[in-house]
Order: structure tokens, then sequence, then C-alpha cells
């Protein structure tokens, strides 16, 4: 498919991290319906229904549907890991093609985050919001200032690991890479700091584009670190001010990149801050 409805093609992997309300976590946050929109560049405008059902203990079951009459799709595998909040779906459209991958965080009932399509150039966004299984409804709303508490304590431990695998790393292992077409240590440092700046600037309200300025830039330890620091203050800054939907993504998009800070400290040698 050439428009938008490219959203999901032969399989999609939605990738959350869901964060407890203040009085513990949800029971079951993950049934219900989600609605919202997908699509290229900052604002998704492809409209897109999931109605998902979790057992309880780790299968996720369910349907999506997309604006389009045409694009339907089943849940051919999913789980969810109550403890760590991970959510996989993977979905087969019946009009199979292309492939979507979302890697997003889900706060309180809003999942938002960045879209990867095999057919489209440039990455795109998600948003999503979920309306509660019946058995859920009457469950009273959690308070915006509940939400972005939530998302501040998350943002706080990302980047604090990051922040402190930064400092372990030693100076010669900047330039670390396992293989030839991944980035450096340093230039992964870098696109980490040139996130925080882009999420964060549009949290502050500004219109900023993306940037690879730091990852492209000197990518010698002292350097970097000065840049990281400065980046991860930016967004502390703005953290219960601003836009909470960039600083849901900066939060995914943290993690998923601490994850492969952790796979590069293991193969130099280095034990993670959070092990």
């Amino acid at each position: 498919m050439t428009r938008c409805a490219a959203w999901l093609g032969g399989a999609l992997i939605f990738v959350t991290t869901t964060l407890a309300q203040s009085g513990g976590p949800a029971a079951d946050p993950i049934s219900g319906t989600w609605t919202g929109s997908v699509g290229p560049g900052a604002t998704p405008g492809y409209g897109v229904t999931l109605d998902l059902k979790f057992d309880g203990t780790n299968a996720v079951t369910g349907s999506a549907q997309g604006q389009n009459a045409d694009d339907s799709a089943v849940v051919k595998a999913g789980t969810f890991d109550p403890q760590t909040g991970v959510l996989r779906l993977e979905l087969q459209l019946k009009d199979a093609g292309a492939t979507a991958l979302f890697d997003g965080v889900a706060v309180l009932g809003t999942a938002t985050g960045r879209l990867t399509l095999s057919n489209q150039p440039g990455p795109g966004t998600f948003v999503m919001n979920r309306t509660p299984s019946s058995e859920r409804a009457a469950v009273a709303p959690t308070p915006a200032a509940d939400a972005n508490a939530a998302v501040a304590k998350q943002f706080a431990q990302v980047s604090g690991w990051i922040l402190k695998a930064a400092e372990l790393v030693p100076p010669d292992r900047y330039s670390y890479r396992p293989i030839g077409t991944v980035r450096t240590f340093g230039q992964l440092i870098g696109h980490i700091a040139d996130a925080h700046n882009y999420e964060c600037g549009r949290a502050a309200g500004r219109q900023v584009e993306w940037s690879d300025a730091i990852e492209k830039g000197p990518t010698d330890k002292a350097t970097l670190l000065r840049k990281l620091e400065q980046s991860v203050d930016g967004c502390v800054g703005i953290q219960g001010k601003g836009q909470i939907e960039p600083l849901i993504a900066i939060v995914g998009h943290s993690n998923l990149h601490y994850g492969n800070v952790v796979t590069y400290m293991r193969l130099i040698g280095l034990v993670p801050p959070s092990s």
C-alpha cells in the first residue's frame, strides 16, 4: 500500500512500558480499545484502533482496524509482562506487505513514540489512548499530576543509568562498536543526547527540527559527557511543566537505547549500572 495505511503491513511490533498509578499498578492496564493515529513525520494523521484483551498472566489477543476498511488485522502473537510493563504484539494484516515498528511507552492509558515503516522514508510517530474494557470502565482516572510524576520518575531512572554508563566506559572505548554497521559507543551517547534535545524541546513548546549535531560532532568522552549532562538537565527542567506526549516519547527512546548501552558494556567486560 502506498498511502499512510502502510501503518501495519505484514507485522507490527508495539513495544511499551506501562507505568503504575500512584496507588499501585493497575490489575489490567492492557485490555480495552486503543484509538489514535500513526503516520510519517512528527504529526501522525492516519487513524487506527486496536481492541486488546489480556489474560491476566502473559498472553494478549485482539484485532486492529485502520481508518480504511481494508486495513484490518488480527493479533498473531501478543505478550505482556506485568513485572516490566513490556507489551509485544505481532499483527497480521489481511493485505500483507510492508512492516511497521512502534517504539514507545504507555503511561496511564496513553501510548506515544516513534514509528518506522518499511515502505516509507524517515521516521514517523504514533499516539494512542486507551478506553478500558467494561469491567474497568468504572475506575476513576488518575489525575494528570500523577501522570507527570510517573513520567518524571521513569526519566530520572533511565537517564541516571545512561549518565552512569557514560561515566564508566573508558575514553578509549568510546570508539568501540560491535560490528561495522552500528554506531560507536560515543555516537550512541550522542544520539541519545540529540533525542533529549529534540523531544524535550518539543515538550517546552519550541518548534525544533531533528538534528544529529551531537552524534556527528566530536565523540570523545569529555565532550559527550558534557553534552549528555546538558541534554538531561534540559529534560529534567521541563518535567511536569511541558507537553506530556514528547516527555513520554523520550522515556521510551531512552529505554530503547539504554538496552544498546547494556549490550556494549557487556561486550567490553563492564557491568551496566542497572545490574
